[in-house]
């Protein structure tokens, strides 16, 4: 029997852990600032993070789309905030740009990415649901007896009548069984 060796695939691991950490997130990402959602309706707000490489404090983050610029602290290089996409903001694709703030860095290193500003808000439902008439629907006072007799109400009376004449006939004839 062959004895089983982890080195194979242990320095797999390790190579590819390399490459991981080689690669830079903005590389992997396709953009160095992510914004989530990536679209939004005008009015809404958006999560905007990324990180600043040189000795920089914040993150100023500005789009056409945004209603103000949005600062991030940064902890540990890495900020992240929360930015409010102006109410007149026409749909479409927009660039959002971070700026590196604070310290020696001030205006020294910038980031960008893209977001999507969405055609408006979704519609607020307001009132009752408007659900259909149906095979259910009240006939309505003033129906005629035969319309009556085919809506919910004809079906509910038959129904009716028809167990009051099966018990009518059923009942005699266990009285008759039992005594």
């Amino acid at each position: 029997m062959k004895p089983l060796t982890t080195a194979g695939p242990v320095t797999a691991l390790l190579a590819a852990g390399a490459l991981a950490l080689a690669a830079s997130p903005a590389a992997a990402a396709g953009e160095e600032i992510v914004v989530f959602p990536a679209s939004a309706a005008p009015g809404d707000g958006v999560t905007v993070k990324s990180s600043c490489e040189g000795p920089a404090e914040r993150l100023e983050f500005t789009s056409g789309a945004f209603s103000e610029t949005a600062e991030a602290p940064l902890v540990n290089t890495f900020g992240s905030t929360t930015a409010r996409v102006s109410e007149d903001a026409r749909p479409g694709a927009y660039a959002v740009t971070g700026t590196c703030t604070g310290g020696a860095a001030t205006g020294k290193e910038t980031v960008e990415g893209t977001f999507t500003v969405t055609g408006g808000p979704a519609p607020t439902p307001s009132g009752a649901p408007q659900t259909g008439g149906g095979g259910t629907a009240d006939r309505g006072i003033g129906a005629s007896a035969a319309d009556a007799a085919r809506g919910p109400t004809g079906a509910a009376l038959g129904v009716l009548a028809a167990l009051a004449l099966l018990g009518a006939v059923g009942h005699p004839r266990l009285r008759r069984d039992a005594g």
